[in-house]
């Protein structure tokens, strides 16, 4: 019998117009995914293929999880709909079997389901063919990959997902409950998503993902261009056991169904809880005392007193509900997990100072509560219709608006509890973590803050719901203003005036709280909430009181009420709607200059077009510079009076000076070699000035100038200004006019060039490029000068502290402003800033060198770790690298906007969000400030006296040996287990960042400053070579190329230099490993296949171990060769955390086994157990070890 529900089932479903409405959208999801770079889904990314076989299960993979909603409809809808129409007395009073009933209406909708998603994937292959595709993007066609992931991926899926709902419906009989149920489960899965994404354990993970999402992406996490464009995800291991796994859940779920579904009359059943039953009435008894005469007044004040308490009966009835109790508790939850993994940096987490857990509240609430509000838009709208008493309510004596004014502000009373609880957790984690002050002031602003958003959809989501007189066409209107941003955006209509409830980013920081950025802030949500309170006045007329007359006659009626009182209210919040958008217009697009992301790439592209051509213009060279810099940070305001010495070396007179302004700032040259202006192009900022006397070859000239720089009203975007009240930093590179052109500028994405005419991204010069080394590498900024003499008089208020580079010459204040005058004692290179801000300070001294920290009074966690980490550095580069090269140390904190630490000669800016805040109180966890205070000062050698040029593997030189430096620091201080820790960390963001490499990988003694280069891999690299040729070698070839190369101009140092002096040093049966760690792409694939003990009659135990080595060889795409294993493996036998034994053994490609003697009882054999090789799967170098008696 089940065939029959089975074959009417489906029929319904087909006949359905809500099948092939909600099929339309996820079709033209699944196309424009396929076919364009603005909707992309789990899509491809650097030179990954559009329609790559991994890019297509991962797209069907995603999109398997967004139709869960229209699993909702269908499947759970089918068990429900009996039940909602009245027909479930009959057709349970039928002598059929539940069994039937349940598995033809479930294998209908699963069903029905799958046609969908066939209707999806054909989608996604019509996509991938379109013409407009550029043909360089798109690979064979692969119709085993759809059908793969379709099998894989699609069906396993739907299958738990309508087991799951299912079960739901069946037990609960509440589609309200079945949604709560989905909602519940997502949050679930996000939350697990946590946790398996911190769990090194593969079960774990297999466990917490239903979907098979991230499983696939941990499978595919290190997978090559190269790899994604030929393969498939290797159905095995952890995927197999994901998939395999919750489709026997799904059946077992169905299972689970069938045993507890009764098929009772309606009403009857008891559910999982008894119903309470309704106390006897008994019979009416007449009142003992007459009732009083009651006059009512209809009046005005009657009018907000009843909005009053039916604002108080619905706020109180959601806050009451199971839905928002529910939906309460997993975002707390979320909110949890959010706190405890989001913040890591390595193994530790930041103090909760109430700023980051505003930020933290916002991850964990914000997409619950937006769900909230979406559903109890409709919930309260419907609620009396649903209750049948809707012809009671309507008939009540009062205004339209005064229920939907009650309703919305029930929603704005949600809004506000739903934070206030989560200020409360934030509260109690703050309580229980300890170390940071509850911010009493700061919370209440907060939520303010984070509450406009929310009230703004809550308004915008009761307006649509009414005017669409369909609880669900209301929902769809709702979901499709939630995505109206997203979808603009790919549309790149990105200003904020055009996005509703579209707000400038507002970020407080501790340093320099909301700011100035406010201002603009406070009149977007005005605009916004000018324009919702329309909706709501217009709303009014489409309000339904009695029986539903249909769409023209509402619309009648509304028109006729918008001409009274209602209709003048709305005119005025248009009016006033209209107003502050030319106001919010006149300070973004007038005051200020605003581009959309669109037009920066075409400004970008115009600059290049123009100016690129003249990349290798001859220009002189600064030599000096000397700046007197004015900070007004209450003005947000910067002016600088400076003097340039330059001087030609170029070998010939030099006619043409070409300069490039900062747009950002007003120039004027007050002095410049008598000349004539030639060109003056103001949209770019270019001068060209035509010296009357060449500039003779070797001779200098000095050019005066002025720059002013001004905030004026707001922006759109609200990005951070580099002047602020508290907390300003900006460099030579921001403000200061420079020569020539600006490199920094062009386009590096090879899609928007190719759509601009650009042709490919300009690489670095090559390695060999012998007239590109005459620059050195900070011509990649537009900086064209080489070491300067420096000298600056800053000036700040009077409650604050100005800083440069230099020596603090003298300090003095002035007609109410301080003054403060920096020196360099010898030439630095152009890389230099100026900071100003009110910050506690803290001194020491390591020898005869200060060092001084400058912080805010909040932030003093982490202060003693900077010192130790200036003075573990200084120990160790000293002793081993040369000496400092200054006579002093200074590390300053800047606010959150600036989210890196910089090195600049004497002074390294320091973000507040980078180490001032980490909480290691916890010993065992890595000390990261105490590392990145050792980088930065590492600068002061590794590119202040060795100067990379502008070519291939520059970063070797300034970035590697920098990590390199603070590792041994590291090491020095902590020893060699915090050292593991920064490595593995490493070794996979290495692993990573070549995955997502956007042109061609290239080894690291030529990297194009990729930082999964010259960061992570450099880190792996040179400690490995430590290992291999010892520490004290790899530093004696550091100090002679410093020694040999310190302050050398052009030509300038290249990795080449760099490796000649390592090559000096390391014997020749190591110099191939040079090679591989320098100078290619090189993987090792090594595992331990076996392991067997086995004890000895003199009581010591023979391991036998048999293992296999692979070693391969890659190009800049990701395609591997297989090379011949030819250096030694390390192998290592353990007895728990103990070391047994460890050899070095020679043994070739493939399988071999050999055996270990030890003293003890051995549980596990390891492989590389020092992890020094770029080994991509490091779990299968250990192995237990089974003992054989």
């Amino acid at each position: 019998m089940w065939k029959s529900f089975f074959a009417f089932d489906l029929r319904y479903h087909l006949r359905q117009p809500l099948l092939w409405l909600s099929t339309l959208p996820l079709a033209v999801i699944a196309f424009l995914s396929a076919s364009s770079d603005n909707f992309r889904i789990g899509g491809a990314i650097g030179n990954a293929h559009m329609n790559a076989p991994t890019v297509i299960v991962n797209q069907l993979a995603v999109l398997s999880l967004i139709a869960m909603f229209l699993v909702t409809v269908f499947v759970a809808g089918a068990i429900l709909r009996d039940t909602e129409v009245g027909m479930a007395d009959m057709l349970f009073a039928t002598p059929m079997r539940k069994a039937d009933y349940l598995t033809g209406r479930f294998l209908a909708g699963f069903a029905t389901c799958l046609l969908v998603f066939s209707v999806i994937t054909a989608a996604m292959m019509l996509g991938s063919r379109m013409p407009n595709i550029d043909p360089a993007r798109i690979g064979p066609f692969s119709l085993h990959a759809y059908v793969w992931g379709f099998l894989v991926y699609v069906v396993p899926n739907l299958l738990f997902v309508s087991a799951l709902l299912v079960l739901l419906a069946a037990t609960t009989r509440s589609m309200t409950l079945v949604f709560v149920g989905v909602l519940g489960f997502v949050a679930l899965w996000s939350i697990a998503g946590f946790l398996g994404g911190r769990a090194d354990s593969t079960v774990l993970a297999v466990l917490l993902d239903p979907f098979g999402v991230r499983v696939l992406a941990q499978a595919t996490r290190y997978y090559t261009a190269a790899d994604v464009n030929t393969r498939l995800p290797e159905l095995g291991g952890a995927l197999l056991m994901n998939r395999a796994l919750w489709s026997v859940l799904a059946l077992g779920m169905f299972g689970i169904t069938l045993a507890l579904f009764k098929p009772l009359r309606a009403g009857t059943g008891r559910g999982w809880r008894k119903q309470r039953a309704a106390p006897d009435a008994g019979g009416y008894v007449r009142p003992s005392i007459a009732p009083r005469r009651v006059e009512p007044h209809f009046d005005g004040t009657t009018a907000w007193r009843q909005t009053a308490r039916l604002m108080r009966a619905d706020a109180i009835g959601i806050l009451r509900s199971l839905p928002f109790l529910v939906m309460l508790l997993l975002a707390l939850a979320n909110f949890f997990a959010n706190y405890t993994i989001g913040g890591m940096r390595f193994d530790s987490t930041p103090y909760p100072l109430t700023r980051l857990m505003l930020e933290e509240l916002a991850g964990g609430l914000n997409d619950v509560l937006v769900i909230v509000l979406l559903f109890f838009s409709g919930e309260l709208l419907y609620k009396d219709r649903q209750a049948r008493i809707d012809g009671l309510a309507d008939a009540l004596p009062l205004p339209n608006w005064a229920p939907l004014l009650a309703k919305c502000g029930a929603l704005a009373a949600v809004v506000l509890v739903f934070l206030l609880v989560g200020v409360a957790a934030a509260i109690g984690v703050q309580f229980v973590v300890g170390g940071a002050p509850v911010d009493g002031v700061l919370y209440v602003k907060g939520t303010l803050v984070a509450s406009a958003y929310f009230v703004l959809m809550a308004m915008a989501m009761l307006a649509l719901q009414v005017v669409a007189g369909n609880k669900y066409l209301g929902y769809a209107l709702g979901i499709a203003l939630l995505l109206s941003g997203s979808v603009l955006h790919g549309l790149h209509i990105e200003h904020h005036l055009t996005v509703f409830a579209s707000l400038p980013e507002l970020r407080y920081s501790d340093m320099n709280g909301y700011g100035h950025y406010l201002t603009g802030w406070a009149w977007f949500a005005l605009y916004w909430f000018l324009l919702a309170a329309a909706m709501l006045c217009a709303a009014q007329g489409f309000w339904v009181r009695g029986t539903d007359a249909g769409w023209r006659a509402r619309v009648k009626a509304a028109g006729s009420l918008l001409r009274g009182r209602a209709g003048a209210a709305c005119a005025v919040l248009v009016c006033g709607f209209a107003a502050v958008g030319g106001w919010i217009y006149y300070n973004t697009n007038v005051l200020n200059h605003y581009q959309s992301s669109e037009a920066k790439l075409d400004f970008s592209a115009g600059y290049e077009k123009a100016y690129r051509k003249d990349m290798d213009l001859p220009l002189p060279t600064i030599t000096a510079i000397r700046a007197g810099v004015d900070i007004f940070p209450s003005e947000h305001a910067v002016r600088i009076h400076g003097h340039y010495v330059v001087q030609n070396k170029t070998g010939a007179p030099l006619a043409v000076l070409r300069i490039q302004k900062d747009l950002r700032a007003v120039t004027h040259f007050e002095q410049l070699p008598a000349g004539r202006l030639v060109r003056d192009d103001t949209r770019y900022g270019v001068q060209d000035w035509q010296l009357d006397q060449p500039l003779a070859p070797g001779a200098s000239a000095a050019l005066d100038f002025t720059v002013g720089v001004r905030r004026t009203g707001f922006t759109n975007d609200g990005k951070p200004d580099l002047v602020n009240d508290n907390g300003t930093m900006f460099a030579f590179e921001d403000y200061f006019p420079k020569f020539g052109y600006n490199q920094s500028l062009e386009i590096d994405d090879a899609k928007a060039r190719q759509a601009r005419g650009l042709g490919e991204p300009h690489r670095m010069p090559k390695l060999e490029d012998r007239q590109a080394q005459a620059k050195n590498y900070w011509k990649l900024f537009g900086i064209d000068a080489d070491f300067i003499d420096f000298e600056a008089t800053v000036s700040t208020s009077t409650d604050q502290i100005a800083l440069a580079p230099g020596t603090l010459v003298k300090s003095w204040e002035k007609d109410g402003r301080r003054y403060f005058h920096y020196k360099m004692d010898h030439p630095i290179l152009p890389f230099f800033g100026f900071q100003s801000a009110r910050w506690a300070i803290k001194r020491d001294q390591w020898k005869d060198v200060p060092i001084e920290v400058y912080y805010d009074a909040q932030h003093a966690y982490n202060i003693d770790r900077m010192i130790a980490g200036a003075k573990g550095a200084l120990d160790y580069y000293t002793a081993n690298f040369g000496p400092y090269p200054y006579k002093q140390v200074r590390i300053v904190e800047t606010p959150l906007y600036i989210s890196y630490a910089r090195a600049f000669p004497t002074l390294t800016p320091f973000s507040e969000s980078l180490g001032f805040i980490s909480d290691l109180r916890d010993p065992a966890k890595a000390d990261h400030v105490f590392y990145v205070t050792a980088h930065e000062l590492a600068h002061q050698w590794w590119g202040d006296q060795a100067i990379a040029a502008n070519v291939q593997g520059g970063g070797l030189i300034t970035e590697s040996l920098a990590e390199y430096s603070a590792l041994m620091a590291v090491e020095a201080r902590y020893g060699a287990d915090q050292v593991r820790s920064i490595l593995r960390f490493d070794l996979d963001e290495y692993l990573r960042g070549r995955a997502a490499e956007g042109a061609e990988e290239q080894p690291l003694a030529h990297n194009e400053s990729q930082i999964y280069l010259q960061y992570r891999k450099a880190s792996l690299a040179f400690y490995r070579l430590r290992e291999e040729i010892g520490e004290a070698a790899v530093n004696r070839a550091l100090r002679r190329f410093l020694d040999d190369k310190r302050y050398q101009t052009a030509p300038y140092v290249t990795s080449r230099d760099l490796l000649a002096y390592l090559r000096a040093e390391t014997p020749a049966d190591k110099q191939e490993l040079v090679t591989d760690l320098f100078e290619r792409i090189v993987f090792y694939d090594n595992r331990v296949l076996a392991a067997q003990a086995s004890r000895r009659a003199d009581g010591r135990w023979d391991v036998r171990v048999t293992v296999r080595l692979a070693k391969s060889e890659a190009d800049g795409h990701g395609k591997e060769t297989p090379r011949e294993y030819d250096e030694p493996a390390d192998i290592a036998v353990f007895a728990g955390e103990h070391q047994l034994t460890a050899e070095r053994r020679a043994l070739p490609s493939g399988e071999s086994t050999l055996t270990l003697t030890v003293t003890e009882k051995p549980s596990e054999v390891c492989i590389d157990p020092r992890q020094l090789l770029i080994d991509r799967v490091a779990a299968d170098n250990r192995r237990s070890v089974d003992i054989v008696q």
